[in-house]
């Protein structure tokens, strides 16, 4: 198994890179006295990296090419558990916080691009991230992709790329033209959930092996076509829903603590205004008082 890794220079360069970026961007963040970049950030990005390593070069790229039910492990890494780790980074901020102003002003351009904008409005996201995942993984492309490196690849920027445009509005880290309120961030995830969860019960219900490739090209250790389809949709409905109902907890945690700052803040002007009134109150008892 370990003699399977697959070495895709385009994915090891650009997640190295990634990687190295961060790291100097974040030691040179902290250097400068930006605190509020704590180091948890930096572990969440490479941990997102990490997960796309696992998807495009570890062993679990190769024997996805073999099992159906492997080669959706891999999706869920790629779409489910790396994006919104890597988003968690806040690497758009972290760019920002370390870059000069004329990097700034073309990051500012980049990110307000019009394609940018399209891409992340939420619903937008939604609708590119289902029909996108649902094109590679329930279509005659999967077993094309298996065969093709080329198209593998083509999948899998694809996947990343639609990915994290879908997270963006959920996770909500960096700066962005779209920015849902707690509720909405939390609606946008329940509806992907609970439309993930009955495509994946339709699925399931099927009794005929959809991928044709996967079933009559299987290796003498891979389950019966059948069991195949049934362990890779498993993976996927109950792996993205777990994934889904962490990533509501954390919204709503945050949507009360965001309550909570909002409500001290509230009282805080509220009681700034009280001493104010008795301030002048009791400036103006002193000048009545004062006798002629």
């Amino acid at each position: 198994m370990l003699h399977h890794f697959s070495f895709d220079v385009p994915w090891i360069v650009a997640i190295l890179l990634a990687g190295a970026w961060y790291a100097m961007a974040f030691a040179r963040a902290r250097r400068d006295g930006h605190h509020r970049h704590p180091w948890w950030r930096l572990v969440t990005f490479q941990a997102g990296l990490l997960a796309v390593a696992a998807a495009t070069l570890s062993p679990l790229e190769h024997y996805g090419n073999e099992a159906l039910w492997i080669n959706f492990l891999g999706f869920l890494a790629l779409t489910m558990a790396g994006p919104p780790l890597i988003l968690l980074g806040r690497p758009l901020t972290l760019a920002f916080m370390t870059s000069g102003p004329v990097t700034r002003s073309r990051l500012r351009t980049a990110y307000r691009s019009l394609p940018v904008t399209v891409l992340t409005f939420p619903i937008v996201s939604w609708l590119v991230f289902a029909v996108v995942t649902y094109i590679w993984q329930f279509s005659a492309l999967t077993d094309t992709a298996a065969r093709n490196d080329v198209v593998r690849d083509i999948q899998q920027a694809t996947l990343l790329v639609v990915a994290l445009c879908f997270w963006m509005p959920a996770v909500a880290s960096d700066p962005m033209r779209w920015r849902l309120p707690y509720p909405a961030r939390a609606l946008y995830v329940f509806v992907e959930m609970t439309h993930k969860g009955l495509f994946g019960g339709m699925f399931l219900s099927m009794n005929r092996a959809f991928h044709h490739g996967f079933s009559t090209n299987q290796p003498a250790w891979a389950p019966s076509p059948m069991t195949d389809q049934r362990l890779a949709i498993l993976i996927l409905w109950i792996g993205g829903n777990v994934i889904f109902l962490i990533a509501l907890i954390s919204i709503v945690v945050g949507w009360f603590r965001y309550e909570g700052r909002n409500a001290a803040r509230i009282d805080w002007r509220l009681a700034k205004a009280r001493d104010a009134k008795e301030s002048r109150r009791a400036a103006l008892d002193q000048v009545f008082r004062k006798p002629v």
